[in-house]
């Protein structure tokens, strides 16, 4: 599991922390590049948005695997935030966005069902991990939780 650290913006002194794992079958590799960050992220209508395509707050990792074979990939694009300290909660909802190619622009949007992608002539693909979450009623606290990211070859 990888951790990530994210804090509620500007009016919430929150944190949140999110652990971030990767079912790996048959030799695919996850690194995790840089977590995403909620630190300095814009906030619109209480609503915290990190665009996996655009930001420069969006979680980076690299799958690395057997050069140009085909994978599938697959995650949960809602996951509950509990806070550590009571028993409040907040949704995330993730964004993933990837690409054979290390150029996040051009990165696809991937939804939450089953993608069929390729690994690029190096054995890897490139993923962003972006989401929203809505603070309004947000407890300030830390708060924690799992994304789960699934890549298998097909």
């Amino acid at each position: 599991m990888h951790p990530v650290g994210l804090a509620l913006a500007q009016n919430v002194a929150s944190d949140v922390s999110i652990d971030v794992s990767a079912q790996v079958i048959s030799s695919i590799e996850m690194i995790t590049i840089q977590s995403m960050q909620l630190n300095g992220a814009e906030t619109e209508n209480n609503r915290i948005q990190i665009n996996p395509q655009a930001s420069a707050n969006a979680g980076k990792m690299i799958a690395i695997g057997t050069p140009n074979s085909d994978i599938r990939i697959s995650f949960l694009q809602q996951r509950e935030l509990t806070r550590r300290n009571g028993s409040e909660s907040l949704i995330f909802n993730y964004q993933l966005a990837g690409n054979a190619q290390d150029d996040q622009a051009t990165a696809e949007i991937l939804d939450s069902e089953n993608r069929d992608f390729q690994f690029n002539s190096e054995g890897r693909f490139y993923i962003w991990v972006g989401g929203n979450v809505d603070i309004s009623t947000a407890t300030p606290g830390n708060y924690q939780g799992e994304f789960t990211l699934e890549i298998d070859y097909i």
